[in-house]
């Protein structure tokens, strides 16, 4: 059965579903929504001479419900806390291998009650410390993390696993470890080419093309969203439990190798084995690239429940982030340059969003924004 229903400014949606599950199609432009981001503070890399993080990830920066910032120091071994107005407050472990401590931390998750988990690449666990306090929790997880991203709710941990790696390719699964169970919340059938580089004396790496597909997900609480392929298509879940696809009607971008060349930009420069840099140009032959850019290239669950998607897009191209309300309903398009939440900070009724910057010395901060609806 379908229906349609007003669902935006000369938008509809047809609503129906698939093997017991809500799918919400959308169709329609864009309708832009009037939403202004006002900066509340930034967090700069250093304090008082002492370096707290450099080179950023999404996946190393975490917030709570009451505000606080927590942010992955990893050549420092330990968590650093900030408060509301963005002062350091606390950290938490100390560089090392026994409990509480981190030797090689590579991703952090951040409870919205305030629990606090971080990878270990060298232990090969989960530390994780609870917001009420007590010692620290150390897990080691099977199947193995594959990230780079990690996910922490009072349910379960959830991350990506590589199920398997084969010469043309390999399956991601982002899995849930619970009490009770672990399961797969998506899959990804990924490309992979086994690319090489002469100048570099490098050959046979296994690569992925430009522009094919990554698992993006993120979560808030007991819903998590996932899209695993270029269409754009939201697989959305309540504790593991499918609940609702969210799909939207866009226009397919065919990937051309003058797009792949601006996604290259100036190439890569390589550190290990060897140090030297790969051209864009033989960067681009050695990798190939996709047929279709991806709908969705990032995704953010807010505490209210609604989710954010980012819109597939070449370096260089302004971002284009789509809203989808609590129950599904395409909200709107945020204004061109907007920025791209890496946490919420705050409750489902007051939230700021936290973003990482590029700074006019090449560093990154982070900047808390406040919402203008």
């Amino acid at each position: 059965m379908g229906a349609c229903s007003p669902d935006g400014d000369s938008a509809t949606v047809e609503i129906f579903h698939e093997d017991g599950v809500e799918v919400r199609l959308h169709r329609g432009p864009d309708v832009e929504l009037e939403w202004t981001f006002n900066e509340a503070f930034s967090i700069r890399p250093e304090l008082e001479g002492e370096v707290r993080f450099a080179d950023l990830s999404p996946w190393e920066v975490g917030a709570d419900r009451d505000g606080r910032i927590y942010v992955l120091d990893r050549t420092g071994g330990r968590v650093l806390v900030f408060g509301q107005a963005g002062r350091m407050v606390g950290t938490l472990g100390r560089p090392g291998a026994g409990p509480g401590e981190l030797s090689d931390p590579v991703a952090l998750a951040v409870s919205a009650e305030g629990d606090v988990a971080a990878y270990d690449y060298a232990t090969g666990g989960v530390v994780r410390w609870a917001a009420g306090g007590g010692p620290p929790d150390f897990v080691r997880p099977a199947p193995l993390f594959w990230g780079p991203e990690l996910g922490l709710a009072s349910w379960g941990v959830i991350f990506p696993s590589v199920a398997a790696d084969g010469r043309d390719g390999r399956t991601v699964h982002l899995v849930v470890i619970a009490e009770t169970r672990t399961g797969v919340l998506a899959e990804l059938e990924q490309v992979t080419v086994a690319a090489s580089f002469p100048a570099c004396g490098i050959g046979g790496i296994p690569v992925e093309p430009f522009f094919e597909p990554q698992l993006e997900w993120s979560m808030s609480g007991d819903l998590v969203a996932a899209v695993a392929g270029p269409a754009y298509s939201i697989e959305v879940s309540r504790e593991g439990v499918p609940e609702r696809r969210i799909e939207r009607e866009v226009a397919e971008r065919i990937a051309t190798r003058e797009l792949a060349l601006a996604e290259a930009e100036e190439g890569l420069e390589l550190t290990a084995p060897v140090r030297c840099q790969i051209p864009a140009r033989e960067l681009v032959d050695a990798r190939g690239f996709a047929s279709v850019i991806p709908a969705i290239t990032n995704l953010a669950v807010a505490p209210d429940r609604s989710i954010w998607a980012e819109r597939g897009r070449v370096r260089g191209e302004e971002r284009q982030v789509d809203i989808f309300d609590p129950e599904g309903a395409y909200a709107g398009t945020l204004p061109p340059g907007s920025p791209f939440p890496v946490a919420f900070a705050g409750g489902a009724l007051d939230y700021r969003i936290v973003s990482l910057r590029q700074t006019a010395t090449d560093e990154t901060e982070i900047v808390a924004h406040r919402i203008a609806r």
